[in-house]
């Protein structure tokens, strides 16, 4: 765990966590080349052998389209001293998470609504297949409590449940990773390479030639160039 510790501090886009559930380490990597620099650093510089189990694709989950769910207090199956309305709307590829709220801290103060900001974060680490639900914009829209009786921990509990079923209503997108390449190869040999790529599933974006050499670029599926 030390040795590891030392790489992410060194390259940042290292990350790794235990698997509550096998105890075993799970290391996030950039493909097969990154696997084999980490074996080789660990083994020759912490004289450390790792051994990888199977390589797993990591998907991403966005929702289709813009939703609004609400639930409200001393409504069954609500067990919770809270209302939360959420409105779940896609966002471009790469632009992440972000949470916005419409409620009033003078009507609901910090600690209500930082439990509910808590609870969405926490369910975006799991979408309906199980992958983290990213890209998309959550707004936090309606609220009510009882006071003295409610508390934070009725908001922040409530919340994942909202999410879901809002999530539920919406539909996710299955994001794949992508890779971007980039070939330099003998124009007699460039009808194949093409088949080649679109068996692949690739998506060419330019194709560049002169009498000799053909330059092609675009972006190909982690799952299937491997």
């Amino acid at each position: 765990m030390s040795a590891l510790n030392v790489l992410f501090i060194e390259d940042p886009s290292l990350s790794f966590s235990i698997n509550s559930y096998s105890d075993e380490l799970e290391i996030s990597l950039y493909g097969l080349t990154q696997k084999e620099i980490i074996q080789t650093l660990l083994e020759e510089r912490f004289s450390v052998k790792a051994h990888f189990d199977e390589i797993k694709t990591i998907y991403k989950e966005r929702p289709k389209k813009k939703v609004n769910k609400i639930i409200h207090i001393e409504v069954p199956p609500n067990p919770y001293w809270a209302t939360i309305g959420l409105t779940l709307e896609p966002l471009p590829l790469g632009a992440g998470l972000q949470i916005e709220s419409d409620i009033s801290y003078g009507y609901l103060n910090h600690s209500f609504q930082n439990a509910v900001f808590e609870g969405i974060r926490m369910s975006c680490q799991s979408g309906l297949h199980g992958w983290e639900v990213t890209d998309l914009k959550v707004t936090f829209t309606q609220a009510e409590y009882y006071s003295p009786v409610s508390t934070p921990a009725d908001f922040r509990q409530l919340t994942p449940y909202v999410f879901r079923l809002a999530l539920q209503q919406s539909g996710v997108d299955i994001l794949e990773p992508m890779l971007c390449f980039e070939l330099q190869i003998p124009q007699v040999a460039s009808s194949k390479a093409i088949t080649d790529l679109q068996k692949l599933m690739s998506e060419i974006e330019d194709i560049s030639c002169n009498n000799e050499w053909c330059h092609i670029k675009g972006k190909v599926p982690l799952n299937t160039s491997k």
